[in-house]
């Protein structure tokens, strides 16, 4: 990740969704930025940048090393349908090649672009997933199902992690989905790592057009999966857009495609609304499901028999019931404590805002998003 950065940008006051302004970076210089279409004047919007040129990245490499042999390599930008075969894809039907199970929608044509960039939540979750830590947590499982995929990070990771379990074979299959903008990078990207990430194991790995709450699309993806429920479902800074239908329709959507039985959910969540974000949780735990983080739930189906490793070194213990809390104590002890360096000044992290983050030294600004980041595992009690 060696010269990307994380930039958090005010839209100004005046401006609303589709409109243009200049912003200036102090390091990166001056961007013209358009607002996103979930965006108004007044918010903060994030872009993954490349610090050598300020312009949106083309390509990101994420090493899964030490703990996995595998270098995924990313596309991030908008590819036409004959770069990546899908126009080939349609005359050979449904008996086409693995990795480009696609079908365009012209009634969800339209993006904001988040589907294009590589997320830090994803970035940590695909290190996760490839730890020993994450072992035991999808130990047996040959059906994957990554939701809101994006450019595949956390998806690949987990399909490689599960090609070197043991288990995988012809029948086993990891399936990425997203919106159908999203499909034409999302199945470039299986088509250029699924050969190291399979690693001649038998998994088949593939790309499917779902938007959460969409049943038709839901049946579509458990036909492709051979009609049965998935044992692990995956996805990273799902909770993005926080909008309450939004969230009400990921949980409907995760326990229509969950085995009930022996499904894991692992996700990767990037708290920014935290209220909004938690009625997700809210209505998962409505629909039966615990959350806990996976580092816990890890270890507590080892018990004492081996020590449970972090890959990045520390993650915030809180619950999914009191991150961000206003009413809970440990939330606020938490925030007053985590400390940071901002233009030299030492601050705490309930402290620092938006604007802050444009002039922190580059391993401040990851220890912040890492500090948003949780891991949680999720199941049906």
């Amino acid at each position: 990740m060696a010269g990307l950065r994380m930039v958090s940008v005010p839209i100004p006051a005046d401006k609303g969704p589709g409109d243009e302004f200049t912003y200036v970076h102090e390091v990166l210089g001056e961007m013209e930025i358009v607002v996103p279409d979930d965006h108004k004047g007044g918010d903060t919007m994030e872009l993954l940048l490349d610090e050598d040129d300020g312009e949106d990245i083309g390509s990101v490499e994420v090493d899964l090393t030490p703990h996995c042999d595998v270098n995924l390599n990313l596309v991030t930008f908008a590819l036409d349908d004959d770069e990546v075969g899908l126009d080939e894809k349609k005359e050979e039907g449904e008996g086409g090649e693995e990795g480009s199970d696609v079908e365009e929608d012209d009634d969800e044509d339209e993006t904001d672009g988040t589907n294009f960039m590589v997320w830090p939540a994803g970035i940590k979750m695909a290190g996760f997933v490839v730890s020993p830590t994450a072992k035991v947590l999808i130990k047996d499982k040959t059906s994957m199902l990554e939701l809101g995929s994006g450019c595949g990070v956390t998806g690949l990771a987990t399909a490689a992690a599960l090609a070197r379990d043991g288990r995988s074979n012809s029948s086993a299959r990891a399936i990425l989905t997203d919106l159908p903008v999203a499909l034409p990078v999302l199945t470039k990207n299986i088509r250029e790592n699924e050969e190291a990430v399979s690693a001649g194991s038998g998994l088949k790995i593939s790309a499917a057009a779902l938007a959460w709450g969409d049943d038709d699309q839901a049946k579509e993806v458990l036909g492709a999966a051979g009609g049965s429920k998935f044992d692990l479902i995956v996805g990273s800074d799902l909770l993005f857009s926080s909008e309450k239908d939004t969230m009400v329709a990921l949980s409907k959507t995760i326990d229509s495609l969950l085995d009930p039985e022996t499904g894991t959910i692992l996700m990767a969540t990037r708290w920014r609304e935290y209220d909004e974000e938690r009625v997700f949780f809210e209505e998962m735990e409505r629909l039966g499901y615990e959350f806990v983080l996976a580092s816990q739930r890890s270890e507590a189906l080892r018990g004492s028999v081996e020590e449970v490793e972090d890959p990045d070194g520390k993650e915030c213990a809180l619950p999914w019931q009191e991150f961000g809390s206003e009413k809970s104590e440990a939330s606020k002890k938490y925030f007053a404590e985590t400390k940071f360096e901002v233009n030299g000044e030492e601050r705490c992290l309930s402290e620092v805002g938006p604007e802050d983050l444009l002039g922190m030294e580059e391993g401040d600004f990851d220890k912040y998003e890492l500090t948003h980041v949780q891991i949680y595992a999720g199941y049906k009690k």
